[in-house]
């Protein structure tokens, strides 16, 4: 809880929260939940203490709540999703210097409305999202373990662009995922040209001992997984470049970490 010493790593102008630990959705390519445990979120009033504390101990500038699925934070403690209220409360209270609360990570299956208006209406709230999809085509999706379809990512996509301004949307994919065929490849390479996100990771599925795809067969070999990998990031450099001339000549805020010799 609040209580416990904390030492900060980070410079003093902006700071890591954890909100929850573990993970309940049992992805077939991750360990995290063997791991991390199953999902525990920590009890709202600490994590605001925390903040306080943080913020008057520093001269912070951001927070970013963290958490391996943020979107789910609440749903063991009170019994329903949670972030939307946390994220109001904290946009709420008197700071001495902070501007911004971002967070990271979320799932798209667990976005809602009442959470979307919370981050398009309050301005602490960054409008970034860090929206891991893994990959679009249903039929990976399913393999993957991951209970949602590409009309449903669509939709949400396409929500979240239309409520919230300024939105910046980070997406990271795995490229080369068992049954991984062409076509699903070329899906995925066309979702990616149609929807072109701001920020884009991808890399390239690597079998963990102890998760449920480490025993897949239609293992794809590595030099096809690396040429997938390359083709995708030509094409989201392209996208990236393209949207960074938008702001050619356009004067916007921002938070210096250093200043470099």
């Amino acid at each position: 809880n609040h209580t416990t010493p904390r030492t900060v790593l980070t410079p003093q102008h902006y700071a890591y929260i954890k909100i929850s630990e573990g993970c309940q959705n049992n992805c077939s390519y991750c360990l995290i939940p063997q791991i991390r445990g199953s999902y525990r979120s920590r009890k709202m009033e600490d994590i605001i203490e925390e903040v306080k504390m943080l913020s008057e101990k520093q001269n912070l500038s951001e927070i970013i709540l963290i958490g391996q699925d943020t979107t789910l934070y609440g749903i063991d403690l009170y019994g329903e999703y949670k972030l939307a209220e946390l994220l109001k409360k904290l946009s709420l209270l008197e700071y001495k210097s902070l501007k911004w609360i971002r967070f990271l990570y979320t799932h798209p299956l667990h976005y809602n409305d009442n959470l979307i208006e919370v981050i398009a209406n309050y301005p602490r709230i960054c409008p970034y999202l860090d929206l891991p999809l893994q990959h679009i085509s249903d039929k990976i999706l399913k393999r993957m373990n991951r209970p949602i379809e590409k009309r449903y990512i669509i939709s949400l996509i396409k929500k979240l662009r239309d409520k919230i301004p300024n939105l910046t949307l980070r997406t990271t994919f795995i490229v080369g995922f068992p049954g991984e065929a062409d076509q699903d490849f070329e899906e995925l390479l066309n979702f990616v040209k149609e929807f072109r996100f701001e920020r884009l990771g991808a890399f390239t599925f690597s079998k963990e001992e102890g998760t449920l795809a480490y025993n897949f067969t239609q293992q794809i070999p590595m030099r096809v997984k690396k040429e997938r990998l390359e083709k995708l990031m030509i094409t989201q450099q392209k996208i990236s470049k393209e949207i960074n001339r938008y702001y050619q000549g356009k004067e916007i805020e921002v938070l210096v970490d250093e200043i470099s010799s």
